[in-house]
């Protein structure tokens, strides 16, 4: 069998490898050269756009020192800045009377106490007053036929920042008794969980106490105390009562605080009520 042998072979592979290797030395020298000229216009191109940028910028301002620094040329401006805000009441939208009646309301099965500048409960603001005194002891939803008014207190026209002060107390007050229990701190503790919840739900004992308490000037800030005359005095107030007997839970009324049984309609003014000899006295 003719041919080339192993030798042979091998003599002409090396043979081909000598044949190309100046070939590929003369790609990569070319592409070499292409990169480095690539790279050099590049950097011209850089150089080119640095210096055109700084030609087009603004020469810096000199700076101006003085001696003095009260000569300066232009003095900062003085700003008076206000610490407190002042009050704004008629960016509240209120309508007008807002404050001038306060109405209780009390829930007929857990004695829950809720307050309201109206005569209808809004869902939302009323949930928003009754405190989570564990499971089930805060309903999901208001329902209306277990809320039924207790107590209208009103003041005289014009008078509804007190009303609003009073609201204001009146839900702080019931608040300490939810969480500072006082004597009863003791009789709470023997308490089980489920006792324990339906006794800081029952509050209707403890509105009318603060009711009297608040309309009597009780409270930090209470705007109650009107300091228009020579000395201070408490603003008048008239409780309506769904039921009379409610107002003897209290230990004593002041002298401002007039009660009236029964409560009056929507659009029945206050002085209809007097007239027709409902109001009385305050108890003693």
């Amino acid at each position: 069998m003719s041919g080339l042998s192993i030798r042979g072979l091998h003599q002409l592979a090396v043979g081909s490898n000598q044949v190309l290797r100046p070939l590929a030395q003369a790609t990569s020298t070319k592409a070499a050269t292409t990169q480095a000229a690539m790279t050099t216009m590049m950097v011209a191109a850089r150089a080119a756009s640095t210096a055109t940028v700084q030609a087009m910028r603004l020469p810096k301002p000199k700076k101006t020192t003085s001696k003095n620094p009260s000569q300066s040329a232009t003095p900062r401006p003085v700003v008076h800045t206000k610490r407190y805000r002042q009050p704004k009441p008629e960016l509240t939208k209120f309508p007008e009377g807002h404050g001038e009646q306060i109405w209780i309301f009390n829930h007929i099965v857990t004695n829950q106490i809720v307050y309201s500048h109206t005569p209808v409960l809004r869902n939302n603001r009323a949930l928003n007053q009754l405190p989570f005194n564990g499971k089930k002891t805060k309903p999901a939803k208001l329902r209306k036929d277990y809320w039924k008014p207790m107590a209208l207190i009103q003041f005289n026209e014009g008078e509804g920042v007190v009303g609003q002060s009073v609201f204001q107390k009146l839900r702080e007050f019931r608040r300490l008794h939810e969480l500072s229990w006082g004597y009863q701190k003791e009789d709470f503790y023997a308490l089980d969980r489920k006792e324990l919840g339906a006794a800081l739900n029952d509050q209707r004992s403890n509105a009318i106490a603060d009711m009297a308490a608040v309309l009597s000037g009780a409270g930090q800030g209470n705007r109650i105390q009107v300091t228009g005359g020579a000395s201070p005095k408490l603003a008048e107030a008239v409780v309506f009562w769904a039921n009379d007997q409610d107002r003897n839970i209290a230990e004593a009324w002041s002298s401002n605080v007039r009660h009236a049984a029964g409560l009056p309609a929507l659009t029945r003014p206050r002085e209809e009520a007097f007239e027709d000899g409902e109001a009385e006295a305050p108890a003693a």
